[in-house]
């Protein structure tokens, strides 16, 4: 057996003994990191540094929390809520770079890239083209599969410090197709997903209608993520991290970051609203990090990719689980206010108008598989993904400016990903390391 092939084998093994040793629930951890512990500024309220957040003032660091909006009101808020194995590949693949041209010239569609936004949208592609080299599209997919698997113990363990256990469930994701043609060419990644411990099977038409008895018939089966799950309200998820955080003393600086310098006693952080000592601090503020990284001499080639949901609080239909329609780009997800109907990809400027034509949308889709759906009162979202070209987030320090961190660039998954990537950023703190190697995340891949 190949030592890459072990590491696949023992990570999630090895994460769940990590788990065991570091699950630190409310205790206190302050005397055991006696020495230790630092002032860290975390720069971003949404899921991902409130994540962090938590899981650092666990650790015993001294906190501070800083955005220049209030926390959880970017793209976290409306996230799918889907908590997935299955997202391991790499976004660029042979038959998306024969479609661009296509793409480019469509108004609607699951997938658009607007105009204006094609000159940014080349580059990136010329970014993610590395990821069609198998070699380096296997190290993708083993690296994003050992976080996938070990993601959920790590959100467990947030929602225990936070009490939002009754918000995370684990009854598995369905992936359903009405065609039997794309259902047979998407097993070909049954062969990765099972290489990689993600455990999904089969299903043909009968046991979808079994699994979830709303869906239309007939449909030619589908895919079931045994370990896949979601979450039931994202947006409360992370306020009551942020809660957990206010209550335990950590400050909230509602201000714009501009710069961060090292001073004699450690970072300045410039902000909007006046300067900021630390001796670390963590950018994880999701697209908006992109700009500063670069500013403080990073690169950081980030994609706007803008995704849209629409809310059904009176759906007049019941799923017991996450389905996604890949034929259709989408996803519904049952939440604790309804049915949320997630998905599209309008890759775009950040700050230009939403259409939410494409959230309306995916009402007729979904009427289409969910017959009887209702759309009373249906509300859309529309919020900007922070999507780099290979599909990896990043994690690391950044070269030129020591003692700044930065985790970022989580794309479609980061709710999933967000407790397993507060541990890696621990790690790089002191704290105890996952159950696998996350050199791979680091920023230095693209220079």
């Amino acid at each position: 057996m190949s030592s890459s092939k072990r590491r696949r084998i023992l990570a999630p093994r090895l994460f769940s003994l990590t788990c065991v040793r570091t699950e630190m629930s409310d205790l206190k951890v302050a005397d055991k990191l006696s020495g230790q512990r630092q002032r860290v500024l975390v720069v971003g309220a949404g899921i991902i540094g409130l994540a962090v957040a938590l899981r650092l003032q666990q650790d015993g660091h001294g906190v501070t929390l800083v955005d220049r909006d209030e926390p959880m009101s970017g793209c976290s808020a409306g996230n799918a809520g889907h908590l997935t194995e299955a997202n391991i590949f790499p976004p660029l693949s042979l038959e998306l770079l024969m479609q661009l041209p296509r793409l480019l010239l469509m108004r609607d569609g699951p997938v658009v890239v607007r105009p204006s936004y094609a000159l940014q949208m080349a580059a990136w592609v010329r970014r993610a083209l590395p990821t069609l080299n198998s070699d380096t599209k296997e190290q993708i997919v083993t690296t994003l599969a050992a976080m996938s698997l070990a993601a959920y113990e790590e959100l467990k363990l947030l929602a225990q410090i936070s009490g939002a256990e009754e918000l995370l469930h684990r009854d598995g994701a369905i992936y359903a197709f009405r065609s039997l043609e794309a259902l047979d060419k998407k097993a070909a990644a049954l062969a990765v997903w099972q290489a990689n411990d993600v455990k999904v099977d089969r299903l043909d038409a009968d046991e979808l209608a079994e699994m979830e008895p709303a869906l239309c018939r007939p449909l030619a089966g589908g895919f079931f993520f045994r370990n896949s799950g979601r979450c039931s309200d994202p947006k409360e998820f992370g306020m009551r991290m942020f809660r957990k955080l206010a209550n335990a003393g950590v400050p909230f600086h509602k201000a714009r970051v501009d710069d961060v310098q090292r001073t004699g006693d450690g970072l300045r952080l410039t902000t909007s609203s006046g300067d900021l000592q630390a001796d670390k601090v963590v950018l994880c503020a999701g697209y908006g990090t992109g700009e500063l990284i670069r500013r403080l001499g990073g690169t950081a080639p980030l994609a706007s990719e803008r995704g849209y949901h629409l809310m059904l609080p009176q759906p007049s239909i019941a799923l017991r689980r996450p389905v996604a329609f890949p034929e259709h780009y989408f996803i519904a997800t049952p939440m604790d206010n309804g049915l949320r109907l997630g998905g599209t990809a309008e890759f775009c400027q950040p700050d230009a108008p939403p259409d939410y034509r494409r959230a309306h949308a995916m009402l007729g889709l979904v009427q289409q598989y969910l017959p009887g759906t209702s759309g009373t009162d249906a509300e859309p979202w529309m919020g900007v993904r922070p999507s780099l070209p290979d599909g990896l987030p990043t994690i690391g320090e950044l070269t030129k400016r020591p003692g700044v961190l930065y985790a970022f660039g989580h794309g479609h998954t980061g709710l999933t990903l967000s407790g397993i990537t507060a541990s890696c950023v621990s790690a790089l703190l002191g704290g105890s390391a996952p159950g696998f190697d996350f050199s791979p995340l680091d920023l230095k891949r693209f220079e």
